[in-house]
C-alpha cells in the first residue's frame, strides 16, 4: 500500500514538472509578449499538452495555461485578421478565466497586463469593426461584436444595448430579447452626463469628462461650456422587450411585462411612453391618445406629443381635434414642418367628393350653378390649406412632396405667377 502512494506520488510529480517545462517554453516563446510567426506550431503544441494536464495543476500554473492560451489566440489575429471568427471567442474567455483565478489570488501576474493592454486593444477593434458594419447596414454582422465588447467589460453596457438594438435592426429577435433582459438585469438606464462646448466652426462637441472639457474652454479655442444629460433608456427597453413579444404572437407577455414596470414606477414617464408607443404601433388610437394624455397631463411640453396626438385623431376622423393638436405642436415648435404640412392637407378633407360631384355635373342653369357653389368651396378649402403650406415650404424649401402638393394648389386656383416661381425654384 505505502509502495502505491509513493508511486502515485512520484506520478504527480513528473507531472507537475512536465507542466514546468511546457509552461516555461510558452514564457520564453513570449518574451516579447507575443510568439513570433515562426513558433506558432511550436506554441500550439505546448499548449496542447498541457490541456490534457491541466486539471492536476495549481491555481498559478491554471492561470497561466489560459493566459498563454489568450497571447497565442490574440497573435493569431494580430498575424490574421480573417481568423478572429476562430480565435475570439477563446481568446476572451480564457482571458476572463485568468482574471477569475487571480481574483483571489495576492500576486495578480496577468490580469494588469489583461486589463491595460490586451483589452483595451481589443474591445478598440471590436468596437471600430461594429462601427463599421453599422454604417453599412449590416446589423447581423455587427451586434455580436458589439456584445463582445461588453463581455469584455461588463462595465460597458451601452454596448449590450448598441447590441440589442443591431439585433432588432437584424430581426434577431430571441437574441434581442435576450440581451434587453440582461440590461434589466443589470440595472442599465443609459442616462450619461456629458459635457459640451462649442468647437471654432460652431459646432457642439461631446466631452465625456469634465476637465478635458474645461481645459479645451481655457485655451480660448472653445466656447459656451454646457452639460448635457443622456435621457434614461429604461422606458425604451421595457418597449422594445413589450414589443419583441408582440411580434412572436405573445401579446400578453408583453403588455405583462409593462404593466410590471408600471406597477413599481407608476409616475415613470418613460414607461408611459413605452406604452404610448405600442399602442400606436398596434394602431389602437383611443388608447394611444389616453397614454399620451397621461404623458401631458404629468407636464410634458414635447410638441411630438401633440403632434402625433394629431395624427391618431386625424385617423379617427377627428379633424376638429387634430387642428388644435397640429397648432399646439407648433406653438412649442414654431419650425415644426411636418405640423404645418398636415394641417395644410387637413384642410383638403373631403375634396375628391366635391371634384367628383364638380366632374358629373352636366351644363344646365342649375348644374352650372351648383358647380360654381362647388369651385368655391374648393378653392376656399386650397386657400386655406396654401397658408400653412407656404409656411412648410418656407421652412423647407427643398421638401419635394410640399412642392408637388402647393404646385397642384397654385394652378388650381390659377395662381400662375406664384406657380411659375415655384417650378424655377
Amino acid at each position: 500500500m505505502k509502495k502505491y502512494l509513493i508511486a502515485a506520488s512520484l506520478l504527480l510529480s513528473v507531472s507537475v514538472f512536465a507542466q514546468k517545462d511546457e509552461l516555461k517554453a510558452l514564457r520564453k516563446m513570449s518574451r516579447d509578449v507575443f510568439p513570433e510567426a515562426k513558433d506558432f506550431n511550436d506554441y500550439k503544441s505546448q499548449l496542447s499538452a498541457l490541456e490534457s494536464k491541466i486539471g492536476a495543476a495549481d491555481e498559478e500554473q491554471k492561470a497561466d495555461y489560459y493566459y498563454y492560451k489568450g497571447v497565442y489566440g490574440l497573435a493569431q489575429m494580430k498575424a490574421n485578421k480573417a481568423s478572429a471568427k476562430t480565435y475570439l471567442d477563446p481568446t476572451i474567455e480564457s482571458f476572463n478565466k485568468v482574471i477569475e483565478l487571480e481574483s483571489g489570488m495576492k500576486k495578480k501576474k496577468h490580469s494588469e497586463q489583461i486589463n491595460n493592454m490586451f483589452y483595451p486593444e481589443l474591445r478598440s477593434e471590436l468596437i471600430n469593426a461594429a462601427s463599421a458594419l453599422g454604417k453599412q447596414q449590416k446589423y447581423k454582422e455587427a451586434y455580436p461584436l458589439y456584445e463582445k465588447v461588453y463581455r469584455i467589460s461588463s462595465k460597458d453596457t451601452v454596448y449590450l444595448y448598441n447590441a440589442a438594438a443591431y439585433a432588432v435592426n437584424s430581426q434577431q429577435y430571441p437574441k434581442a430579447l435576450e440581451y434587453y433582459k440582461e440590461l434589466q438585469q443589470v440595472g442599465f438606464t443609459g442616462t450619461v452626463l456629458n459635457y459640451t462646448a462649442k468647437n471654432p466652426k460652431g459646432e457642439v462637441e461631446y466631452f465625456g469628462d469634465k476637465k478635458v472639457r474645461d481645459l479645451y474652454v481655457a485655451q480660448q479655442s472653445y466656447t459656451e461650456p454646457a452639460i448635457y444629460r443622456e435621457e434614461s433608456k429604461k422606458g425604451d427597453i421595457i418597449k422594445n422587450i413589450a414589443l419583441i413579444y408582440i411580434n412572436q404572437g405573445e401579446k400578453e407577455k408583453g403588455m405583462a411585462a409593462l404593466a410590471e414596470a408600471k406597477k413599481a414606477n407608476p409616475d415613470d414617464t418613460s414607461l408611459l411612453m413605452a406604452e404610448a408607443q405600442i399602442y400606436l404601433e398596434a394602431k389602437d388610437y383611443e388608447n394611444y391618445k389616453k397614454a399620451v394624455t397621461q404623458v401631458l397631463n404629468q407636464g410634458s411640453q414635447d410638441p411630438n406629443l401633440y403632434f402625433n396626438l394629431g395624427v391618431t385623431s386625424s385617423k379617427s376622423g377627428q379633424n376638429e381635434e387634430a387642428t388644435l393638436y397640429y397648432k399646439k405642436a407648433i406653438e412649442l415648435k414654431p419650425d415644426f414642418v411636418e405640423a404645418y404640412q398636415n394641417l395644410g392637407i387637413l384642410q383638403l378633407e373631403g375634396e375628391d367628393a366635391i371634384v367628383k360631384e364638380m366632374n358629373d355635373l352636366g351644363t344646365s342653369s342649375k348644374e352650372m350653378k351648383r358647380y360654381d357653389a362647388l369651385k368655391k368651396q374648393r378653392d376656399d378649402m386650397y386657400k386655406q390649406a396654401v397658408i400653412y403650406l407656404e409656411k412648410a415650404h418656407e421652412i423647407k424649401p427643398e421638401d419635394e412632396n410640399i412642392k408637388n402638393i402647393l404646385g397642384t394648389l397654385y394652378q388650381g386656383l390659377e395662381m400662375m405667377d406664384k406657380y411659375k416661381a415655384l417650378k424655377a425654384e
